[in-house]
């Protein structure tokens, strides 16, 4: 009875073998027909750049804030608006009549509307550069998420190598076994463990595609056939050291800290222009009507000074001048803060690229010509099935090791990138970074003040 149900386990487990075999086969089948017919489709980092730059032009963005910047440079040309003001005394047939009609002008002696023009140059100056550095976290936002999908692939590639290893082991242990070496436990856990390196695929697949769809969002599509198709020598983040570099030499943090101070001073100075008694200039008419109805007309002509007792704009300036000082104090402790964190962040770099490079190069090659010889010499009987384990395990652990090496030196990338620009690493390398890049301008619109003009 036992030897029964013995033969009828052995046949489950057969039937599920060739069912999971098949699986294997037609996964293989399909993505490899895939690979063949997305050959084509290659996707570039740089053609991923274009398709987003082309998707955000779109928005408008930078048109909507040039266009505000101009009206505003007009604003702060007009001056003041003049007052209009009437005045009559005496409605009765008895009582003389006088009409009183005047004009008054505020005059900008103080340089108000210099101060306010000086404002308006320098949020255009300010546009132009964060639309350079908008720009440059768009294409680091792109980057990361090619090589999120790139990085994928080759994960799934990995993964579907060991699945073919696996494949082999299994079929020389049941040769094994078909030969009474070996227990049929044994085998259940060999056909355990490939089941395990089939459900790794399938997860491996997935997140290809989760990657593959998160790229195309990004110019707000949903295709699935996107392929970065790169080997694992040319997917190393090389061009990292020579774009910080080209970051550093742009120097977009200190520019943009320049025309901060550059804005403080003129807001200062603005403050300083309203602060002043800047006269008004009064002139008028007055005409008088006696009880014989005769009439007489007098130019009147005046001048009328504020008297900037309580409110002198002490505190605004004060306010202003504070801002000022700290951009200044924070110059050399962020810059050189900065400098130091990103050269850490390279010599990290460095160090993850030559081991990816041990790996790759050596421990790989090694690993599976030990495996492979390992099984060899376990068809022939020299080796025992733990001996087979083990090699399989460690080639994998070293692969999977790749992917983490290759995962990480990306990661630092960015990072040096990121900090080279001025930005935070997180703001492009969130799931969400360009919409919230987005929603970042959205905001910066709306707060856009409108500069000088009239009461």
């Amino acid at each position: 009875m036992s030897k029964n149900k013995l033969h009828q386990d052995t046949s489950i487990l057969n039937l599920s073998w060739s069912a999971l075999g098949s699986g294997i086969l037609l996964s293989a089948m399909i993505s490899f027909s895939t690979s063949v017919v997305a050959s084509t489709q290659d996707l570039t980092l740089q053609q991923a750049i274009e398709q987003v730059n082309q998707y955000q032009a779109s928005r408008n963005f930078w048109e909507t804030q040039n266009s505000i910047n101009a009206t505003n440079l007009q604003q702060s040309k007009l001056f003041k608006n003049p007052e209009l003001s009437v005045e009559q005394t005496g409605f009765g047939s008895n009582n003389e009549k006088e009409l009183a009609i005047g004009i008054s002008q505020p005059l900008d002696i103080f340089g108000e509307r210099r101060a306010n023009q000086k404002l308006a140059s320098l949020s255009i100056d300010k546009t132009a550069l964060k639309q350079k550095i908008y720009q440059a976290q768009i294409e680091l936002a792109v980057k990361y998420v090619w090589s999120q999908l790139a990085i994928a692939e080759l994960e799934k590639n990995i993964v579907n190598e060991q699945l073919r290893v696996s494949e082999e082991n299994l079929q020389a242990i049941e040769k094994r076994f078909n030969a009474g070496s070996i227990a049929q436990v044994d085998v259940n856990r060999a056909r355990l463990s490939h089941a395990e390196n089939i459900r790794l695929f399938r997860q491996a697949d997935l997140q290809v595609q989760v990657a593959t769809q998160q790229l195309s969002n990004l110019w707000g599509t949903s295709d699935k056939s996107l392929k970065v198709n790169l080997s694992s020598q040319k997917l190393w983040p090389k061009s990292t050291h020579g774009q910080v570099q080209e970051y550093l030499a742009d120097n977009y943090i200190e520019k943009y800290r320049i025309l901060q101070v550059l804005e403080s001073q003129a807001t200062v100075d603005q403050l300083k222009a309203k602060s002043r008694p800047n006269p008004t200039l009064n002139l008028g008419v007055n005409r008088t009507q006696s009880l014989d109805n005769s009439t007489q007309n007098q130019l009147v002509v005046g001048v009328s000074v504020p008297l900037n007792i309580f409110d002198r704009q002490q505190n605004g300036i004060k306010i202003a001048q504070e801002k000022m000082n700290l951009l200044e104090r924070q110059k050399d402790f962020y810059l050189k803060q900065n400098a130091l964190q990103i050269g850490t962040i390279l010599t990290e770099l460095q160090g993850l690229e030559l081991q990816f490079k041990v790996v790759d190069e050596t421990q790989i090659p090694l690993a599976t010509q030990v495996q492979s010889k390992t099984l060899q010499g376990f068809l022939a009987g020299k080796f025992a099935l733990t001996d087979v384990q083990q090699a399989t395990l460690q080639l994998q652990d070293i692969r999977l090791r790749k992917v983490q090496l290759l995962r990480e030196g990306w990661q630092k990338a960015i990072e040096a990138e990121s900090l080279s620009l001025g930005i935070s690493p997180s703001e492009v390398m969130s799931k969400d970074a360009i919409a919230q890049i987005n929603q970042n301008l959205w905001q910066d619109i709306q707060a856009m003040p409108v500069i000088g003009g009239g009461n």
